[in-house]
């Protein structure tokens, strides 16, 4: 069974070692960490960093300390009782679906959870500060509950976010597992081929370390293809790696610089893989036999892929 629900609230308390004159600091570390979940809150709140700043300033460090230790004290076997909900009742919450998680984070106290919607699903963000408020009320279980009821009832079932969001696990656990970039590489490949049907045709073209500008075919999964080797602004290819950025061709037929693979191939994206300075490391190529299969979410989940492997094998 896939992990549903998952903590992230140590990353707030962070905030214990911070001075509290640099929690402006703190701040924009805690955003960095969860990029995507904290942004979309003060985004879907109308909160601006400064209006966060101020909320955090206003809570004080006393009342945080005091939710540190009562975290300390209890949320343990708290985790324990949601887990084993969840997964005794598949059913009833339905986490066949892959389209959602429950993350525990930290915000402001002033409301139990917020729904923040991604290419890989929607993360359901429930603020264990709200809890820490309303211990006396009712129980963690019961936010988890009402928040993922209330998920199932208003949001239709998406099987590409539910797709991404199982393989980008899955694929996070490969980075993870595995330290030799190439054995990575080929299972990456494999796992999206299996799991997305118009990924037809799946590899990695890696920068070349002896000939400048230059593309190298890397571990993939499809048919053979001659393209073993390409100039930076050859094909579909080359013109990502030359202009640093995501290619989507929806119709490679009408595309003038093209490089045909398989007559099968109807479409394609190409992602680059980068450093911190925008230095392209290789690419992600993905053909399809189907017209306009990629969208944004595609883009998003590649771009992900990217970034987790120049974060782990080309620092």
């Amino acid at each position: 069974m896939r992990s549903v629900f998952s903590d992230f609230t140590e990353d707030f308390f962070q905030i214990i070692s911070f001075r509290k004159e640099t929690w402006e600091d703190f701040w924009q570390e805690y955003k960095r960490q969860k990029p995507k979940v904290i942004s979309e809150y003060l985004r879907l709140n109308g909160i601006s960093d400064a209006d966060a700043v101020r909320k955090l300033l206003t809570l004080g460090r006393r009342y945080i300390d005091m939710a540190f230790w009562f975290r300390q004290e209890c949320f343990s076997e708290i985790k324990y009782r949601i887990v084993k909900m969840l997964t005794d009742n598949p059913q009833k919450y339905q986490l066949e679906r892959g389209d959602y998680s429950v993350h525990v984070v930290c915000m402001f106290g002033e409301k139990p959870y917020e729904m923040i919607d991604t290419y890989a699903g929607t993360i359901i963000a429930v603020d264990f500060l709200y809890f820490y408020n309303h211990q006396k009320e009712f129980s963690f279980e019961t936010i988890i509950d009402q928040a993922i009821l209330d998920f199932l009832s208003k949001v239709p079932f998406d099987k590409k976010k539910a797709d991404f969001c199982i393989l980008l696990e899955e694929i996070k656990k490969i980075v993870n597992d595995t330290p030799d970039r190439a054995q990575a590489m080929s299972k990456i490949v494999s796992a999206m081929s299996k799991r997305i049907n118009y990924y037809n045709w799946v590899g990695f073209y890696l920068t070349d370390n002896t000939q400048k500008d230059t593309l190298i075919l890397g571990p993939y999964v499809g048919e053979p293809t001659e393209h073993t080797k390409i100039p930076f602004g050859s094909g579909i290819c080359g013109q990502a790696a030359q202009n640093k950025t995501t290619f989507v061709v929806g119709d490679v037929s009408k595309e003038s610089n093209y490089l045909s693979c398989s007559s099968k191939t109807l479409s394609e994206i190409v992602v680059p893989i980068k450093n911190s300075d925008s230095l392209v490391l290789g690419e992600i190529d993905i053909d399809s036999h189907v017209i306009n299969p990629f969208d944004s979410k595609d883009t998003l989940f590649l771009e992900e892929i990217a970034h987790l492997i120049a974060e782990k094998y080309y620092k």
